[in-house]
This record gives structure tokens, C-alpha cells and sequence, in this order.
């Protein structure tokens, strides 16, 4: 006689199917208190963490599922920024935005990084805080953007050439400190020779993969998305396309890379092509179901009992990253903004969410050495923070001003769909 007990499979497919459900029911929940949804998906994390901790639900086999889904959340969430993007356009934009890019990256990742050794984090911790807080997420102010009509702006559209930029060089930032991070922790002392070898290193391999990828792009692309548009339906044509950024981010990662690094240059790869591709709702449907896993992954993370020693860490770091972003923004957009919009596209890049918890995710799996967990607990609370309070602040700053007409046929709007 077969007796009856909840196996670690049904448990799995039980909480995947919840969690699924809660991160849904969330996501218009956020949608109504005006909340960016990651906000709840890394709540929904850190619930089933502290669920666990009084009735033992996460096992290694459920764990180990919950992390596959999460890498392919990190994946959907990155192929998604480089499908969003426009190379030929940014590069056109770059004598205007690469100039607020350039010093706002320079303003905001110095300010992070002097500011996690001023509470206390060594050399590499604070190295982890300055790459994060380099990035932001353009998603999460887009909606007053949307709702006055200015995202087809002059000052809407360079918003969007900075942010598409910051999230750019966030990642190969990212590639370089998850390189160099191995000899920073060596134990002997920085040898800074070894540094600058190693970042020489990786440097010259990454533009090496990211030439094959201009010439996958260049050559091999547009043949390939004609033939699907042609021979195969909608659900089948994107499957591929998908697959195939899979395969390149873990193609990135086994060359010592990350998946983030792949999955990036893959959708930068796929950018160009014909828009029933980049709309289809193969792909959407399982961007919706894929990308909330990596921030719940990031709630399963917290250390419950970091939380409350994150929360000095956490406002300082706060205060850094809206400092940050809004004096080194706001000063060059001065020069080459239109004009009385500074401020407004400073405040529009505070929030840091998706590619900023990409970077302390992947330096987190150094150890608690490279990312301790009062770090990751304060960068958590900082992605809340500045995505749950930007919105309101961009919506007032874009009422007092007046905005130009907005234009349905600009080129940012397959960006504003990310």
C-alpha cells in the first residue's frame, strides 16, 4: 500500500503555480497603488524565506528550481533591455547624451562607492555599491513621461538615450568588476598590476565576443528573422529567437562572463528586427512569467536577520544614490538639455532597479566577502526606495513645467515598451 505524503515535486509545482498567481494578482495591485511590480515580486520573496523559516518548505530540490527560474528571469529581464535598444540610434544621439552619460556615470558611481567605505564596507563590497548605483531604470519613470504626453519630447527622448546608455555600460561595468573580483580577493593584497592584466584581459575578450555579435547581427540576422517571419507562426518564431539569446548567454558565460553579459548583447543582437517579432506575444507571455523569478530571487536572498542592520546601511546608500544621479545628471543636462528640464531627467534617472540588482546579485555569488548581507539587504532596500517614490516626484516636477507635444511615431517607442 502506496502511502500518501507531499513529495518534493508536488510541493515544487505547488509553489511555482502560487507564486506565479501571487506575482500576478501583485502586479495589478502595484498597477493600482502606482508601485513598480518588482516591488512586490521581491516582497513575495522574502515572504517565502520567512515562511520557511517556520514550516520548511524550501528544500534544496524546490531551491534549486526556484534558482533555474530565477537565472531565467535574469536572462528574459536583460535580453529584453538589448531587444529595447536602438545601436544605430544611440550612436547617432551620443554627441548630446553621452555627455549627461559619461559624468553622471563618473558623479554617481564615486559617490556610491566613497559612501559604502564611509559605513564601513571594505574596498570590494564598496566597489559592488559604486557599479550598482551607476545604473538606472528608465521603466520605472516612464509612466508620467507616458501620462503628460513628453516621452516623444526633446528632453523625453534624451531620458531615454542616457538611461539606454546607463543600462549599457552598467553591464559591461559589471563584467569588468565580476572579472577583476577574483584577484581583488585573493588574500595577498591588491596587486594592482595583476588588476589592470586581468581587466586588460577581459576587456580584450569582450569586445572580441562582442565583435561576433555585430557580425551575427550584421549578417546573419536579418536572413534569419525574414525566414521566420516568412516560414514560421508567431509562437514558433520567437521560441527560436529566444532560444537562441539562451544559447548566447550561455555561450558569455562559459567564455567567464556572465549570463547577464549574454543575454544583453544577445537582445542588441535581435534589435533590428522587424517589429512582429520584438511585439509578439510568444515572448511576452513568457517575459511575464519568467522575469518577476529573478526578484523574488533576490527576496529568498535576504538574510531576515540583516534586515534591521541594513537599515542605517540602507538610507545612507539611499541619500548616495539620489544624490548621485541627481548632481552628476543634472549638471551636465544643464549644457545640453532643453532648457528648465534638468532637474526633471536627473530625478527620472534616481531610480535604480533591474540591472542594479544584477550586478549585486551575480558579485553576490563571490560570497558574503564580496557582497555581505547588510549590503545586499541596503541595495534592496535602496531598489524599493527610489522605485516606489521616483514616480510621484517625475509626475509633479513634469506639471510645473511645460512639455512638448507628444509624438506617437518617435524612435524611442519600442524603448518606452521595456
Amino acid at each position: 500500500m502506496v502511502e500518501a505524503s507531499a513529495t518534493p515535486d508536488s510541493v515544487m509545482v505547488l509553489l511555482v503555480g502560487g507564486v506565479t498567481l501571487l506575482a500576478i494578482l501583485l502586479r495589478h495591485l502595484c498597477a493600482q497603488l502606482r508601485f513598480p511590480a518588482l516591488v512586490g515580486y521581491i516582497l513575495i520573496g522574502l515572504g517565502l524565506r520567512l515562511s520557511h523559516d517556520v514550516i520548511p518548505i524550501m528544500d534544496p530540490a524546490v531551491r534549486g528550481a526556484f534558482d533555474l527560474l530565477a537565472a531565467l528571469g535574469l536572462v528574459a529581464l536583460l535580453f529584453r533591455v538589448g531587444l529595447g535598444s536602438n545601436p544605430q540610434r544611440l550612436l547617432a544621439k551620443l554627441p548630446g547624451a553621452s555627455v549627461i552619460w559619461l559624468i553622471s556615470v563618473i558623479v554617481s558611481g564615486g559617490v556610491g562607492y566613497y559612501a559604502a567605505r564611509w559605513i564601513g564596507f571594505d574596498m570590494v563590497p564598496s566597489l559592488v555599491a559604486g557599479v550598482a548605483l551607476t545604473a538606472t531604470s528608465i521603466g520605472v519613470a516612464l509612466p508620467p513621461w507616458q501620462a503628460a504626453g513628453a516621452l516623444g519630447s526633446e528632453q523625453g527622448s534624451l531620458v531615454l538615450d542616457v538611461a539606454e546608455l546607463d543600462d549599457i555600460s552598467g553591464v559591461v561595468l559589471m563584467a569588468l568588476l565580476l572579472g577583476i573580483i577574483p584577484t581583488l580577493t585573493a588574500g595577498n593584497g591588491v596587486a594592482w598590476g595583476g588588476v589592470l592584466t586581468t581587466g586588460a584581459g577581459l576587456l580584450t575578450s569582450l569586445a572580441a565576443f562582442a565583435a561576433g555579435c555585430y557580425i551575427f547581427a550584421r549578417w546573419l540576422e536579418p536572413p534569419l528573422t525574414r525566414a521566420l517571419v516568412q516560414h514560421e507562426r508567431a509562437p514558433a518564431r520567437m521560441l527560436i529567437v529566444v532560444a537562441m539569446g539562451s544559447l548566447i548567454a550561455a555561450l558569455a558565460g562559459m567564455l567567464g562572463f556572465s549570463l547577464a553579459i549574454g543575454a544583453l548583447f544577445a537582445g542588441l543582437m535581435f534589435s533590428k528586427a522587424p517589429r512582429r517579432i520584438h511585439r509578439d506575444r510568444a515572448y511576452i507571455v513568457l517575459y511575464d512569467f519568467l522575469s518577476p523569478f529573478f526578484f523574488i530571487g533576490i527576496g529568498l536572498k535576504l538574510e531576515p536577520a540583516a534586515l534591521t542592520g541594513a537599515l542605517g546601511a540602507g538610507g545612507l546608500l539611499l541619500v548616495a544614490a539620489v544624490l548621485g544621479k541627481v548632481i552628476g545628471t543634472a549638471l551636465p543636462a544643464r549644457l545640453v538639455a532643453p532648457r528648465g528640464s534638468a532637474l526633471v531627467i536627473a530625478v527620472s534617472m534616481v531610480p535604480r532597479a533591474e540591472i542594479a540588482m544584477v550586478i549585486v546579485d551575480q558579485a553576490g555569488r563571490y560570497g558574503s566577502e564580496v557582497v555581505p548581507p547588510t549590503l545586499y539587504g541596503a541595495m534592496t532596500m535602496v531598489t524599493l526606495a527610489t522605485c516606489a517614490l521616483t514616480p510621484a516626484v517625475v509626475e509633479r516636477l513634469l506639471a510645473a513645467q511645460p512639455t512638448g507635444p507628444p509624438d506617437a511615431n518617435g524612435p524611442n517607442q519600442v524603448s518606452a515598451g521595456r
